[in-house]
């Protein structure tokens, strides 16, 4: 039965795929306009979440060659803004707009189509020459209410209108960053050298950037240690630690969680729709598991005695 269903999936979504490409030649071997599987397009990407996004893309393009998407890996603020320029028209977001900033589409009647694809975790981490191997959150939330002493955790951020900032904000129920015990510096890849060279900071990262770091990035990534975070919404009455691995961003133990979304507004079916469709489908899925987030559905993967 689960073979059954497996085959169902695969099938249909490569049925999708290839019902785009029908037709659509140019006589010439060429292709013309843009389709689910190839043509030319731009997705702007939350830097947070880079990596994963570079590997799926990476595979896509192997098994799709006359498709080119540009990946522009940007902050949140900027995602923002390249909207009301009408300049990005595919995202990849740890969240969904809100209704205000989905007005300049339904203005102009396109509809979203939203895939949510993945489950990140935003990391803490600190110098592998740190005492301590764990941190409290609310001494986190502390520090972004402007409450921490002197004392207090440093927090080193990517950037101050990334979205990991824009998270922590949001769970420590502040609208502006106090200036005191916070840095924000320019992208994920500084923020670890910086810890690297730096004991006593902590680094606020996407996981994604420690699970799958640049070539040019692992001695660094190697020389950081990822904090465990307690999680009061389990058990007030026991303190415990959780470090964001894949099987507690399933079961919820780590509490510092989001999903990933396709946001499609190209309002066509161009490369967003393919895109979406291979990375939520089992190959793209697959993808996601291999690479230490957490997948929206579980790939099923057979075994045969013989």
């Amino acid at each position: 039965m689960k073979n059954t269903i497996r085959i169902f999936f695969v099938c249909a979504a490569t049925a999708v795929l290839m019902f785009a490409c029908k037709g659509d030649t140019d006589g010439k071997g060429g292709f013309e306009g843009e389709s689910l599987t190839y043509g030319e397009a731009t997705f702007v990407v939350d830097n947070t979440i880079q990596p994963i996004v570079e590997d799926v893309l990476a595979v896509f393009h192997s098994v799709y060659d006359h498709a080119e998407i540009k990946q522009v890996n940007i902050t949140e603020n900027e995602i923002l803004q390249a909207i009301t320029k009408d300049s990005a028209r595919v995202l990849v977001m740890p969240r969904k707009l809100t209704t205000e900033e989905e007005a300049h589409f339904r203005n102009r009647k396109i509809t979203p189509r939203i895939t949510e694809f993945a489950i990140d975790a935003i990391a803490l981490i600190t110098n592998k020459k740190a005492a301590d191997t764990v941190i409290n959150l609310e001494d986190v939330y502390a520090v972004m209410q402007g409450k921490a002493s002197a004392r207090g955790p440093k927090l080193v951020f990517d950037n101050p209108n990334s979205s990991t900032v824009k998270e922590l904000m949001r769970l420590a129920g502040v609208k502006t960053i106090p200036s005191e015990n916070i840095y924000s510096l320019k992208t994920n890849e500084e923020v670890i050298k910086f810890v690297h060279h730096n004991p006593g900071a902590i680094g606020i990262v996407g996981v994604n950037w420690l699970l799958q770091p640049p070539t040019d990035m692992v001695k660094y990534v190697e020389g950081v240690m990822v904090l465990s975070v307690d999680n009061v919404k389990i058990d007030k009455s026991v303190k415990k630690y959780y470090k964001p691995s894949q099987s507690n961003i399933a079961t919820g133990s780590y509490p510092l969680t989001r999903k990933l979304y396709v946001l499609n507004y190209q309002g066509k079916k161009g490369l967003g729709m393919g895109f979406a469709t291979y990375i939520s489908a089992p190959e793209g899925q697959r993808i996601i598991l291999k690479s230490g987030l957490l997948p929206i559905t579980i790939p099923t993967r057979e075994v045969e005695v013989q």
